[in-house]
């Protein structure tokens, strides 16, 4: 009889130590590829969907030091989720937390992120990592002050996995942006109520990456060179 019941619960428990594992393994790779990249900066094209707003393509230029410093210089008016510009995997993955492995399908591995600390400034985080190429191809981030964002990420033949495109979707409401700012936006004559929430995208286009050159601290402590962007606070 304890020769079956260890057999037992070996068959229930083995699985999960198993997927515990590869949970565990997949984190490591992925730390260990960004910590490759120490600092890097680059061209952006901010293009905002929200159904009530229009606003044309902005340009801007984004500076990142490991393992979260982070500027972005902007010029006209922009709309941005700020866990789309500044948001640090590595910073993320190094603090203490729990990684769960979920499923998987044909391209991707899901795990959940549960942060062990309560100063996080995220409540979970949900990975779809390749299968293939053992990187983050979307990324769903839920957050006290923020809400829900959804990152999906496209690659090109960068010799690190940064993204050159990352397609942010984010629940808005109206009331969130400033008044100050409606006149430089074309508005949607709808008329919305306040309590009224809607879904917003936007998609930053990479490109004239420099990675790992010198950037020093003090670059960071400058303040953000912006005419009027916003960084979207749900």
């Amino acid at each position: 009889m304890k020769s079956i019941s260890l057999f037992v619960l070996l068959l229930i428990f083995t699985p999960a130590i198993k997927a515990q594992s590869l949970a565990d393994s997949l984190v490591k790779h992925i730390i260990t590829n960004s910590s490759k990249i120490q600092t890097f900066s680059a061209d952006v094209l901010i293009d905002v969907d929200v159904d009530f707003i229009r606003i044309p393509i902005k340009k801007g230029k984004i500076f990142f030091k490991s393992p979260d410093k982070f500027k972005f210089r902007a010029t006209g008016f922009a709309l941005v989720p700020k866990k789309g510009l500044n948001f640090s995997m590595q910073k993320m993955l190094l603090q203490p937390h729990t990684a769960l492995y979920v499923s998987s399908d044909d391209t991707n591995h899901l795990i959940k992120i549960v942060p062990m600390t309560a100063d996080a400034d995220y409540v979970i985080a949900s990975l779809w990592i390749d299968k293939n190429l053992i990187r983050i191809n979307k990324m769903e981030i839920t957050s006290p002050k923020q809400g829900n964002s959804l990152m999906s990420f496209e690659y090109g033949n960068l010799p690190y996995d940064l993204p050159v495109s990352t397609k942010v979707s984010f629940d808005i409401a109206q009331i969130d942006i400033p008044m100050q700012f409606m006149g430089n936006m074309a508005m949607d004559k709808k008329k919305k109520d306040k309590s009224d929430k809607t879904s917003g995208n936007v998609i930053l286009n990479y490109s004239n990456f420099k990675i790992n050159g010198e950037i020093p601290d003090t670059f960071f402590d400058e303040e953000v060179e912006s005419d009027s962007l916003i960084i979207l606070e749900n």
